[in-house]
């Protein structure tokens, strides 16, 4: 297969992204218009649809986003919520599904698993040696590894989407958004659901749950999960086998007082990540001499048929308990949490870029501590206000050993650990000065320390340096101020300014290991929501203005010198730099409108636009990337959604739906010197559909769903290697989804 046969298949065209949006702007503006022609028809139309229960009206969501519940559109920040509903019918099980549909949001994979970025605010590495920007929650605990981006996800009540630094609420590492999954919890009715669902790659998923209330103040709620699928490659890989377990207890014993304790565990026992040569036509790739293969696009995806990328069994198991207390003045809540992350990896090094071919197995293994302890105003209170503090401990070790004929260095790194410390006060009030006008102030203090033990042994000699260990220690004080007014019943403008903060490092991968600086960043928002026409028509939108200090970013280099004395002068090895840019900014704007056009006829759509720069690079590597573009951040992305409601006589409801999201181009990587050339870094733009239709029964009993995702089945680079190859998203997926509730 010839390599511009490659292209155009791998970036979906030569079609210009930028004409499209233009058009979606243009249809934004036809919808609004709409909308005000609608706000003037004849009462009659308007009863109508008060006959129809209320489907006419757009459903309000009810979110946590700051630790209270308010309704999404009262809270005055960029949340998208997405409840279990609308991933039924779209066959996402995943939180990487999730967020590949969200226009400001793009996911960058990785070998571990994927790092999130929001408007220009992401951590490029792999999650070992770089903490996310993103910070990703389970039920309020959390997770700082790759892997959990790409977890499944199975009787969930709604995931949040936060937009933007979450400095004062959000106890690590959100610099540029917060992810919060949220699991369904018990209720004081026996009630359960089963769902099933088939698709293409032999796709087998099962999931379940079951609702025991065992008297009055105890019920115990408990979620089970199987799936198999073959791998999206001809070797076998990204091949799912997952096992889940999730069991809640909720014991309320007085009316002012419940204890939710939680057990979740997860475990995949598949093939991995994989890598794909990129039209590699060069030089044989330093330090290696293997063949490429090219990419045939039919089902499965053609790449090297001698081996899968890795056999992993990963498992995640998380202990958590929420206690909760209402004092009448204020609800106290505690919740500690200790999570066991264990990954072991046997890798073929062709797929998985490091060395010549052979295998390689690696364990890592981790422990995380947790513990927030938090005061809140009470839920019908005016005055609204939180203060807590926050505990965060890791420890983790990772070990591995070199695959015969390892011929690029003669040493290794052996026992390598890096513990985390974090601990924080942080307080948030949002005082009304009148009935339609509030001021908002939050502060939070944080204090950070890691560590990382590790040794260097000779492969030939005798040299053995033993455990050694480097320590920073970094602190930090974030803040929010903001004013919101509400212009009308339904309409509220709000504006801010928030910091956000990111702990220090080392890069892991190098000997001895090179610090790298805290990440900083200071956002200024100006946002709207509003809700038209009886409840309709729903227009948010927000501008906003990112300053940033020491961006974090991941850079490879072939040139550090060898830590082992018996290796000959200047031998080199490859490397993975984390780095900080100096001070940058980004900027850009969202919309998100939601309008009902009649009862049945429901049309969505999502605007973004980024325009984000890095600032300067004292590396002499990356100084000629300085005020370029930040990676995985299209200038411009727009998702469209449309779905029909058909009422049959009985009270069965027929869904029919399509979703489009629409991307400028954008580079995936911040290295140009990767050996193959700078083509395979940059992701050209695409557009990517998806279909759905589904059958509920008069009883809202069962229903039966029909999808398919990626209909142009065409691949984005979501990751560029060395060596002219790059990981990729998913090909065309479809299936059917059988779900009973009782």
């Amino acid at each position: 297969m010839g390599s511009q046969r490659i292209k155009g298949r791998q970036y979906g065209g030569g079609r210009s992204v930028r004409h499209v949006f233009q058009y979606t702007v243009l249809l934004a503006s036809i919808t609004l218009a709409l909308g005000a022609w609608a706000q003037e028809r004849p009462a009659a139309t308007e009863e109508g649809a008060e006959k129809n229960d209320g489907r006419g009206k757009i459903q309000e969501v009810v979110v946590t986003a700051e630790r209270h519940r308010t309704s999404a559109q009262k809270t005055a920040a960029s949340v998208t919520a997405v409840s279990a509903e609308e991933l039924q019918r779209k066959g996402v099980t995943s939180v990487e599904g999730v967020l590949r549909d969200v226009a400001a949001v793009e996911v960058q994979a990785s070998p571990q698993g994927g790092q999130v970025y929001v408007r220009g605010v992401g951590a490029n590495g792999d999650s070992n040696w770089v903490d996310p920007s993103v910070s990703l929650m389970f039920d309020n605990v959390y997770s700082g590894r790759a892997e959990r981006v790409f977890a499944s996800v199975y009787d969930i009540d709604r995931i949040e989407i936060l937009r933007g630094p979450q400095g004062t609420l959000y106890g690590r590492n959100a610099t540029g958004g917060t992810v919060n999954v949220l699991s369904a919890n018990p209720t004081d009715q026996l009630e359960g659901n089963l769902h099933l669902q088939i698709g293409n790659f032999g796709l087998k998923h099962v999931d379940g749950a079951l609702n025991i209330p065992l008297n009055d103040a105890l019920a115990v709620r408990i979620a089970l999960l199987r799936e198999k699928r073959d791998g999206y490659f001809s070797n076998g890989s990204v091949a799912s086998d997952l096992k889940g377990a999730r069991v809640k207890a909720l014991l309320k014993p007085a009316r002012d007082f419940f204890v939710l304790a939680t057990f979740d565990t997860i475990r995949n026992t598949g093939n991995g990540a994989t890598s794909v040569p990129f039209s590699y036509t060069g030089e044989v790739p330093p330090f290696v001499n293997w063949p490429t293969y090219p990419i045939n696009f039919s089902s499965p995806w053609q790449v090297d048929d001698l081996h899968p990328a890795e056999q992993r069994n990963a498992k995640f198991t998380t202990w958590s308990l929420e206690a909760n207390y209402d004092m009448g003045w204020g609800v106290a809540t505690f919740v500690p949490a200790f999570t066991r992350s264990t990954r072991w990896v046997n890798t073929n090094l062709i797929t998985g870029i490091a060395t010549p071919p052979g295998l390689a197995s690696s364990t890592w293994s981790e422990d995380q501590r947790s513990a927030e302890l938090r005061i809140a105003s009470p839920a019908r209170s005016t005055l609204r206000w939180v203060a807590g503090l926050y505990h965060f401990k890791t420890e983790n070790t990772q070990t591995g050993a070199p695959p015969a004929g390892f011929g690029v260095s003669t040493w290794e790194t052996y026992g390598v650990q890096t513990p985390t410390d974090s601990n924080a006060a942080f307080g948030q009030l949002t005082y009304p000065l009148t009935d339609t006008l509030r001021l908002t102030g939050g502060v939070r203090y944080t204090r950070d320390a890691k560590r990382q033990f590790y040794g260097v042994r000779s492969l030939v000699g005798a040299y053995d340096s033993g455990i050694m260990v480097a320590e920073n220690k970094y602190s930090a004080l974030t803040y929010k101020a903001g004013i919101e007014i509400d212009l009308a019943r339904t309409s509220m403008l709000y504006a801010q300014v928030a910091s956000g903060y990111k702990a220090g490092g080392f890069s892991t991968t190098t000997t001895p290991p090179v610090p790298y600086e805290p990440e900083k960043l200071t956002a200024f928002e100006l946002g709207s929501k509003n809700s038209f026409l009886d409840g309709r028509l729903q227009v948010n939108a927000e501008l906003y203005l990112y300053r940033y200090n020491n961006y974090q970013v991941q850079y490879p280099d072939f040139a550090a010198p060898s830590p082992n004395p018996d290796d000959a002068p200047g031998a080199t090895y490859f490397a993975q730099f984390v780095v900080n840019a100096d001070t940058g900014k980004n900027k850009g704007g969202e919309v998100e409108a939601k309008y009902r056009l009649t009862p049945d006829d429901e049309f969505r759509i999502g605007l973004s636009y980024t325009h984000a720069r890095y600032g300067h690079f004292s590396q002499p590597a990356l100084a000629y990337l300085s005020g370029t573009a930040v990676t995985n951040t299209p200038r411009s992305a727009a998702t469209i959604g449309y779905k029909h409601e058909f009422v049959m006589a009985d009270g069965a409801v027929l869904t029919a739906g399509a979703s489009t999201k629409l991307s400028e181009g954008y580079r995936v990587v911040l290295s140009r010197g990767m050996p193959g050339g700078d083509q395979h870094v940059y992701q050209r733009g695409y557009h990517r559909s998806d279909l759905h239709l589904s059958y509920l029964s008069p009883k809202e009993e069962w229903t039966v769903s029909a999808w398919a995702r990626n209909l142009e089945n065409k691949a984005q680079v979501a990751n560029a290697l060395p060596f002219g190859r790059v990981q990729i998203t998913d090909p065309r997926t479809f299936g059917i989804d059988l779900s009973y509730k009782f």
